[in-house]
């Protein structure tokens, strides 16, 4: 009797929630204002209402199924959180230097080698007292006078950014007083080139932190916005680093909006993602002119020898979060990548999770000079300060299960991942049913539609460390107008794969895996989306039947402390005698006695 009441109440506040939408667009602010009053009141008596329900009373009225008895809450059917352990690498913790004092740590950047202008913005304005490992490892490499070409591999969220950003600026500005080179439009010194838009504007930010203090310019040269404005921008003013796409970058360069015979630095972000998201066709056409003198006819009809190197050639940095075949195939024979078994030919889906359709061919036939291989001591592994949780889902509903966690979570920053685009509109219409607020990201939106809507999400962030159930008193400020009316700034973001690669959201507590990942580094690439810096963070994915092999490898590599690389979602790999099972014993060598030949002409017995 009480069930129904409450539903009749739930069904309630969603007709009064619709009609007070609907007759908002032609309403006044203080009539919308008091509309919004008035249905957090409604919904602070339903919630109370609520609290006063089991929690399987609480699952069967949220549940997107029909009620099983069987079903049990995700607190009960969750395993034992794990992590690695305490003294694995981290390649973005600065624990290495907390027994130092405040004068040595005010000196940790200035020992690099940087500029006191770079090393004063670092301490003072963005609030990094320290380098991490990875920047301590590659930064004073970079700075060598020798253009030696690099690729540096570390985990995500260890400041890889930054690490070839600092002193690719301060060369430039060494390039300005002791050479008297002259800035110009038009023609930039530093081309960095990205696989998505989100993250081309994300590395721009970054940028442009920093370049006030070294006097800089940076313009980013991406997708979705108008090539006109981009146009008159790189006319409009000296340029010196350009952030770009591929595919933008060329349109500019064909058109003589941009000149690329100044380049002295190419720089090369999250190439593995570049190489199998199928730009390697694009980055034959932008390098190959600047590195070689050969055409691309010749480059590739000669597969013996080493192509011949311009002497105006720029330096190419190169980095990535994973070793994937693609990275092997493009960097070659090495020893710090032979000993690495990867089996992910492909870690990327398009939004409606089909496979991308690279050839193979394309990247095995881009040929780049040979570089100086740097890895980070914690690459394929998942960071000590990240705690992970497995629910078995069973015959339980998956929806059900994760409106447990997100309750639990208690209004944290969380971005939900799913495998496929279909799979996050179903998650975000339960989540709306069960009034969740929350934003989509996926490869069907079109880009301004993404771009908004993670600009959405990071600010629903910021607010969410503090964000408790009495929020909904706070003022008119949470909300920003939309199509629909005043919306409140969400801190749940529902994305595809797409959002597990470079995005940089500090303030993101939690990840939730609603669809279990395909391979270990997706998983790598997900979690790694929170616990960044030197935060903390916590995993939860929800493992399926069929997920159950690869999240106990993965679960049994972590506990060990072992890299994810390499892991199958296959049984029988880990068979006795497989590729990653147990090996057999040697059966032990027992001498056998052989009877000896009697003599010719021995007299028998």
């Amino acid at each position: 009797m009480f069930l129904s009441r409450t539903m009749m109440c739930r069904q309630g506040v969603m007709a009064f929630t619709r009609q007070s939408v609907a007759s908002r667009m032609g309403r006044s602010a203080t009539n919308v204002f008091h509309d919004r009053m008035m249905e957090k009141s409604i919904f602070r008596q339903q919630q109370s209402r609520l609290l006063r329900l089991s929690p399987q009373t609480t699952v069967a009225l949220y549940s997107t199924t029909s009620p099983n008895p069987s079903d049990r809450s995700a607190i009960s059917k969750s395993r034992a959180p794990f992590r690695m352990p305490k003294n694995s690498p981290d390649d973005s913790s600065t624990k290495q230097n907390q027994g130092t004092s405040q004068e040595d740590k005010s000196l940790s950047w200035n020992r690099l080698g940087l500029l006191t202008e770079l090393c004063e913005c670092l301490t003072n304005e963005l609030k990094l007292p320290e380098p991490t490992p990875v920047q301590s490892l590659v930064i004073p490499q970079l700075l060598t006078q020798e253009k030696e070409s690099m690729a540096f591999l570390a985990a995500t969220g260890s400041g890889k950014t930054l690490a070839y950003v600092l002193p690719l600026m301060q060369q430039l500005k060494q390039q300005e007083v002791f050479e008297g080179y002259e800035r110009r439009p038009k023609r930039p010194r530093i081309l960095i080139l990205a696989p998505t838009r989100e993250l081309a504007v994300q590395i721009t930010t970054v940028l442009k932190s920093m370049s006030h203090s070294v006097k800089l310019s940076t313009q980013a040269l991406v997708g979705g916005q108008d090539k006109g404005v981009q146009r008159k921008a790189l006319e409009g003013r000296p340029v010196d680093v350009v952030v770009a796409t591929p595919g933008r970058l060329i349109y500019h360069w064909k058109n003589n909006n941009i000149f690329l015979g100044n380049i002295r630095t190419v720089v090369l972000d999250e190439m593995d993602t570049m190489l199998e998201q199928g730009f390697a066709r694009e980055l034959r056409e932008i390098l190959y002119p600047l590195l070689f003198s050969a055409s691309p006819k010749e480059i590739d009809a000669d597969t013996n020898t080493s192509p011949e190197v311009k002497d105006t050639a720029p330096q190419i940095v190169m980095t990535s979060a994973t070793m994937t075949q693609s990275i092997q195939k493009l960097l070659g024979d090495n020893p710090k990548t032979s000993k690495l078994s990867i089996s992910a030919k492909r870690l990327h889906t398009t939004g409606d999770g089909d496979q991308t359709t690279t050839d193979p061919r394309l990247y095995s036939k881009l040929r780049l000079p040979k570089m100086k291989i740097v890895s980070a001591p914690g690459l394929h592994k998942a960071v000590p300060r990240l705690e992970q949780v497995f629910i078995d889902v069973g015959n339980t509903d998956k929806m059900s299960l994760l409106l447990d966690v997100i309750a639990s979570e208690k209004n944290k920053a969380t971005i939900i991942f799913c495998n496929t685009a279909s799979s996050v509109r179903a998650v975000q219409y339960a989540l709306s049913e069960a009034r969740i607020e929350s934003i989509g990201y996926h490869g069907e939106l079109n880009s301004s539609t993404r771009m908004e809507n993670l600009q959405q999400f990071r600010k629903g962030a910021r607010r969410a460390p503090s964000g408790t159930s009495d929020d909904l008193d706070d003022d008119m400020d949470d909300y920003s107008i939309g199509e629909d009316g005043p919306r409140r700034e969400a801190s749940i973001l529902v994305c595809t794969d797409i959002g597990a690669r470079g995005l940089d959201i500090p303030e993101v507590d939690s990840v939730i895996m609603f669809d279990f990942p395909l391979n270990a580094m997706d998983y790598l690439h997900r979690s790694g989306r929170t616990a960044r810096g030197a935060g903390k963070g916590k995993v939860t994915a929800l493992v399926a039947k069929r997920d159950k092999v690869l999240a106990s490898a993965i679960e049994q590599a972590v506990l060990r402390g072992e890299t994810l690389d390499g892991l199958s979602s296959r049984k029988t790999d880990y068979q006795p005698g497989a590729r990653l099972g147990t090996k057999p014993k040697p059966k032990p060598t027992t001498k056998t006695f052989t009877p000896q030949k009697r003599r010719a002409g021995a007299r028998r017995s």
